[in-house]
């Protein structure tokens, strides 16, 4: 069995099937139709900037460099 990683834009982390980030991670299409995916944590911590909460350094640089494929993301995926 083959298994495919498919880690989270803003941290690499795999949230593949059968990892423990797969329960929390949302689901996304950039613009060229590429499926991308970021984790729990990741997701979170991108709620937290949309309200206003501030983030260290180190996880803006994270979002900043996976989150662009996810446009105006929002919780529940859409």
């Amino acid at each position: 069995m083959i298994h495919q990683l498919e880690p989270c834009e803003s941290c690499g982390d795999d949230t593949a099937a059968g990892s423990p980030l797969y329960p929390g991670r949302r689901e996304a299409t950039d613009a060229n139709g590429r499926r991308a995916f970021l984790c729990e944590p990741c997701v979170e911590r991108v709620v937290a900037a949309r309200r206003g909460e501030p983030l260290s350094d180190e996880d803006r640089r994270k979002l900043e460099s996976g989150a662009a494929v996810f446009g105006a993301f929002a919780p529940g995926g859409h």
